[in-house]
This record gives structure tokens, C-alpha cells and sequence, in this order.
């Protein structure tokens, strides 16, 4: 029993009550029968090319993804509420609707990606929401502009939960939280970058008739659009199959003992896999929404995602009213972020390392916690670089607590259905976070948008609650699991 990691122990007092039924659904195949593990040294070198040639991939769409649905704060300390005659309140609405767009297609788009294959879908998800983006830079009125926030949201809504799944095809389940954040890097990787590259963009501010935010549409919409197509020749096909659409047929990036070892460790890990695309039914979507434990996380999620959206939408907003100028604004702006990126980086691997997922939740929602409050109770009068430094400490945690939520999730879920829609309802509930949170912060709070940071203050305490109540409960689940074990 000691040589079983907390995580398996925790997993099997919530299996219990399944195993009945898993048994009839999941009875043994003659693929459960057919595999022989005639590997073992070989494996890890195998794990580290799939690494290598997928979680880059898989990382650069999820860069593309964040670089357009989160340069609205670049754009937003240019003159776009001037030149649409429009409010910050206004632009909230549109961010709003983008929220909006992506929970309601969310798991609409992952039935289609299990009926069609994630390569196809994933791609064509790329090229849409890469057009959209890209012709937001000629939007001339506030409807025009709404209109594209609400098609980018339906365009990129399920793509996540949908990476994350086929993600999650390619490894053992306890190899996915390490994979998850990896991920996730994209996400955070495009945060900070796309902040420099807004920077540089907003200095083309004239150009050709052109309002430096118009550039920043324009530009990083083309970027996407050439993320795309890299995507779309490189990505794998499925676990095992390394034959990318630019091969033509001709090449493999893995040989034939590779992909033999791929497929097959996944397997006997969990036979499940071996259906390939699966068909989510509304039972399995009602069943998973029954699930408390789900919807446990799920609500973490919403709750502590609130704070932080709302808080990184206005981060480089607070900053240009620190006295720095727009440029040098949204450069700052991404310091924190890269600092995240150490510290997720850190979290994760102490999570795996030790086999405790909730711990390391909870102590980055306890960062939040801490840093909001003392963002909130800042002297005003402090300097300019202290204030700066104050404000970059509140976003170091960033949106750590939801990555290692999402690995946290992944890892007791039962069957591929049931991890296909958790991870849509998990994100569902990040973009309804979106909603709210855009709200948090408003114009007739500024300079200074005390109630927005009581707001958020408010909102990490309860999440820390909400997180302490999950791991308690996984804790006596433990405890259950050994004491059962040794009767």
C-alpha cells in the first residue's frame, strides 16, 4: 500500500461506487487481452519524443488562442473608446459576449471533434477565429465591434477542452497534470509576449490611417492565421501515428516499435482509449453534471477565475494610470506573467513529484489571497515603481489555481466521455468567469477601482474555501481507501 501514490488512493474510494457498472460497460476485450508489454527501458525515451514533437504544437495553437481573445487590455490603453465613441463599460459587454460565445459552443464543438477527428476540427478552429481576429482591426462602429467578439468566442469555444482531450489520449493518466500545465504554457507564454508585440504595434499608431489598435488586430489576427497553417501540416494525426499532413504519407515522426509502444502503454494503462473517437451522448454530459465532485471543481473555477480576469483585463489599464506611457505600460505588463510561468512550472512539479494535486491548488489561490489584499490596501502614495511592483506581485499567481485545477480534474476521471465534457465544463465555467469578471472592474471606479479590488479580494477568500473544502474531502477519501485496504 505504500508504494500507491495519494492520488490512486484518493481515485479508488471515488470509483467504488461505479465499478458494478464499469464492469458491464468495460467488459475485457480482446485488445485488454491481446497487449504485451515487451518494453521497459525503452518507454521514457519514447514519453520525452512525444513531448518534444506534441506539447509545442499543441502549445503554439493555445498561444494563438490567448494572443486574440486577450489583447482587448492592449487595446484597451489605446484610443479604441475614443474612436468608436464608446466606455470601458461598453468594452466590457464586448468582452462579455466573447465569454459568452465560447461557453454556449463549448460542448456543442467537442461532439463534433469526436465525430470528426481533432485534427480536422482543431484546424479549422484555428483558421476561423484567425479571420475573425484579423478583420476586427477594420470594425468602424460599436455593433460591428460586438459582432466580432460574440463569432471569435463561437470560433474558439470548445478548442481547450478539445486539445486538452486529445492530449490526453497520448499519455498514462498519471502523466497528464505535468502535461496539462505544460499546455497551458502557451496560454501563459502568449499573456506576456503578445503584451510586447502590442507594445511594439502601438507605436505604428498613424501609419497608414491606422489607430495603433487596429494594428494590433491586424497583425496578430495574421499571426494566427500562420499559426494555423503550421498547426495544420505538423500536428499528428492520432496517438501513435506520427504521419503529419506535410509528410504526404512518406514519413513518420516515430518508427514502428515507437508507435507500437505509444499506443499500447496507453492501453493497458486505460483500454478505454482503444475506441479511438468516442460518441458523447446527453446522458454522458447529464451524468458528468451530476457528478459532485465535478461540479466541485467547476465552481472553484468560476469562483476564482472571476477575480483573476477581471484583475488582468485592467492590469495594463492601472498601470498607464501609474503614469507610464502605453507602450512602456504593456511592456511591464508582461513581467509578472513570465515570473508565473517559474512558478506554475514549480507547483506542478511538486504536485507530481509528491502525488498531492490539491495542496499546491490551494497554496496558489493562498498567493492570491494575499497579494489582492495587499493591492487593495497599497498607499496611494507610494511611489510609482512600488505601486508598479505591487501590482505585478497581485498577477505573478496569474491563473495558476485554474491549470492545476484542470490537471487536478483530469486525473480522477473515470471514462473518456466523462473527461471530454469535465474539461468542457470546466472551461465552460473559466469563460462564464470572463462574464463576470469583466464587469468587476468599472469606469466610475477609476483611478483608483478600490470596489473592483474588494471585489476580487472577496472572491480569492472564497475560493480558497471552496478549494480547502475539496481537499478535505479528498483527504478522508484517502484515509476511507487505506482503512478499507487493510481490513
Amino acid at each position: 500500500m505504500s508504494s500507491v501514490s495519494s492520488d490512486k488512493v484518493s481515485k479508488k474510494i471515488f470509483d467504488e461506487k461505479n465499478i458494478v457498472s464499469e464492469r458491464v460497460v468495460h467488459a475485457p476485450s480482446e485488445i485488454d487481452h491481446g497487449i504485451v508489454k515487451d518494453w521497459d527501458e525503452e518507454e521514457s525515451a519514447v514519453t520525452r519524443k512525444v513531448d518534444f514533437i506534441l506539447i509545442p504544437i499543441l502549445a503554439l495553437a493555445f498561444f494563438a488562442l490567448q494572443m486574440d481573445r486577450g489583447n482587448i487590455s492592449a487595446v484597451l490603453t489605446s484610443s479604441i473608446t475614443e474612436d468608436l465613441n464608446i466606455t470601458t463599460n461598453q468594452i466590457n459587454i464586448g468582452t462579455q459576449l466573447l465569454s459568452a460565445g465560447i461557453v454556449l459552443s463549448e460542448i456543442p464543438s467537442n461532439i463534433i471533434l469526436q465525430r470528426i477527428g481533432p485534427r480536422v476540427w482543431l484546424s479549422g478552429q484555428l483558421f476561423a477565429w484567425g479571420l475573425v481576429a484579423t478583420f476586427q482591426a477594420f470594425v468602424q462602429s460599436y455593433p460591428a465591434y460586438l459582432v466580432t467578439r460574440i463569432l471569435l468566442g463561437f470560433c474558439e469555444g470548445g478548442f481547450i477542452p478539445g486539445a486538452l482531450y486529445y492530449l490526453s489520449t497520448w499519455y498514462k493518466k498519471d502523466e497528464t497534470s505535468l502535461r496539462t500545465s505544460l499546455f497551458f504554457y502557451g496560454q501563459m507564454f502568449a499573456s506576456a509576449t503578445s503584451s510586447l508585440i502590442s507594445a511594439g504595434l502601438l507605436k505604428l499608431n498613424g501609419k497608414h490611417g491606422m489607430e495603433g489598435w487596429r494594428w494590433i488586430f491586424l497583425v496578430e489576427g495574421l499571426i494566427t492565421l500562420f499559426i494555423g497553417i503550421i498547426f495544420t501540416l505538423f500536428v499528428p494525426p492520432a496517438a501513435g501515428d506520427g504521419r503529419p499532413l506535410i509528410a504526404m504519407g512518406r514519413w513518420s515522426y516515430f518508427t514502428e516499435r515507437e508507435s507500437h509502444i505509444i499506443r499500447n502503454r496507453v492501453l493497458l494503462d486505460d483500454p478505454r482509449k482503444a475506441r479511438g473517437h468516442i460518441q458523447i451522448t446527453k446522458s454522458d454530459i447529464w451524468k458528468t453534471i451530476k457528478e459532485p465532485r465535478v461540479m466541485q471543481h467547476v465552481f472553484l473555477t468560476l469562483v476564482s477565475m472571476s477575480g483573476f480576469q477581471g484583475l488582468t483585463q485592467y492590469t495594463p489599464t492601472m498601470i498607464k494610470k501609474l503614469g507610464f506611457d502605453s507602450v512602456r505600460a504593456n511592456a511591464l505588463a508582461s513581467v509578472p506573467v513570465y515570473c508565473s510561468m517559474v512558478w506554475l512550472a514549480i507547483l506542478s512539479f511538486a504536485g507530481d513529484r509528491t502525488g498531492h494535486r490539491g495542496p499546491f491548488v490551494l497554496l496558489a489561490i493562498t498567493w492570491n489571497v494575499i497579494s489582492y489584499v495587499c493591492l487593495r490596501t497599497s498607499n496611494p502614495h507610494a511611489s510609482q515603481w512600488h505601486r508598479y511592483g505591487v501590482i505585478a506581485v497581485a498577477n505573478i499567481s496569474y491563473c495558476s489555481m485554474h491549470i492545476l485545477n484542470v490537471g487536478w480534474l483530469s486525473f480522477y476521471c473515470r471514462t473518456p466521455q466523462e473527461r471530454s465534457v469535465a474539461m468542457a465544463l470546466v472551461v465552460m465555467a473559466a469563460n462564464c468567469a470572463g462574464i463576470s469578471g469583466s464587469q468587476i472592474f468599472r469606469t466610475s471606479d477609476a483611478p483608483k477601482y478600490l470596489h473592483g479590488l474588494t471585489a476580487i479580494c472577496s472572491l480569492a477568500g472564497a475560493s480558497w474555501a471552496l478549494a480547502a473544502v475539496l481537499c478535505a474531502q479528498y483527504y478522508i477519501g484517502r484515509r476511507k481507501a487505506v482503512a478499507d485496504d487493510k481490513i
